[in-house]
């Protein structure tokens, strides 16, 4: 039996529906109800949390899983990328105060000790580390946006999409670190060993791809 995992929250309904036009089965993922695995016609689904599907696939327990480009990012894990569906497409920003812009476009020496509220501390890291600066990097789980306003950091490092709660917050797009949407992904050893189903999948889920707008 073939196993995919499949992000809990904001893009399920995206994943589910690239599943539903792939032609997979996928009755029992219309109205999951709180069921945390459902199996259909020789495919096994397991509905997790998006920072825990990559681990499911890295250790092994799914071949297959859809997970946005950041949590890949932030796990690091070795997985292998087999699609780039373009859905859920969003930016990953360091935003702040307009004031801050300058120290951003002069040298990277004006970073350092620059306090950066993130939910992405390897992101946030590998970023600044790129830029040749040392930060302080706090990892926050929510109300990232807060985070200057009330002077526990200088800065955020977040996904941001419409940049509405940005402005909402009075901060600017300082610099944009990547841009990160819903990935198709597989183990190694699913890969390596069970490579024809795994390939058909990914062929079905490309012209899936092809008719979802964006």
């Amino acid at each position: 039996m073939l196993t995919i995992a499949l992000p809990t929250g904001r893009v399920f309904s995206q994943a589910a529906e690239l599943i539903r036009r792939a032609g997979l089965p996928s009755k029992e993922l219309s109205s999951p109800g709180r069921r945390l695995v459902i199996e259909e016609e020789g495919i096994r689904y397991i509905l997790a949390k998006p920072t825990d599907v990559p681990l499911y696939v890295g250790y092994g327990t799914a071949d297959l899983a859809f997970a946005g480009g950041d949590v890949l990012l932030e796990s690091g894990m070795p997985l292998v990328e087999l699609l780039d569906t373009e859905q859920g497409r969003c930016s990953v920003v360091v935003a702040g105060p307009p004031s801050l812009s300058c120290r951003f476009h002069g040298h990277a020496s004006e970073l350092m000790g620059m306090k950066v509220a993130t939910k992405y501390p390897r992101i946030a890291d590998n970023y600044f580390s790129s830029r040749g600066a040392q930060v302080d990097i706090l990892h926050l789980h929510g109300s990232i946006e807060l985070a200057p306003k009330l002077g526990l950091a200088d800065c955020i490092l977040d996904i941001v999409q419409t940049g509405n709660t940005l402005r909402a917050n009075f901060l600017e797009i300082l610099e944009e670190v990547c841009t990160v949407s819903l990935r198709l992904v597989g183990s190694r050893k699913s890969i390596a060993f069970r490579w024809p189903e795994v390939r058909e999948i990914r062929r079905k889920i490309e012209e899936a791809v092809k008719e979802m707008p964006l």
